[in-house]
């Protein structure tokens, strides 16, 4: 089994390849799109996903806090 990469632009969800000559008669594809639309996440959703992970803890503070606790080792 061999592979070809073909290199193709995707406009309104159509593929069009930048060299159609290097396409074969037929075949199966597997498509890989490199770049999207970039586009801002939604505040909501991710809060959502984020499930028991907290915030509004200053990160920095609360290492210091851990790391503190070993201090105390003999």
């Amino acid at each position: 089994m061999s592979y070809t990469a073909v290199e193709a632009i995707v406009k309104r969800g159509k593929i069009y390849p930048s060299d159609p000559a290097s396409l074969p008669e037929e075949g199966r594809v597997l498509v890989i799109v490199l770049e999207g639309k970039k586009s801002k996440p939604n505040p909501k959703t991710i809060a959502s996903l984020l499930g028991w992970l907290k915030t509004d803890l200053d990160a920095v503070r609360w290492q210091r806090e851990i790391r503190s606790e070993w201090d105390a080792r003999p």
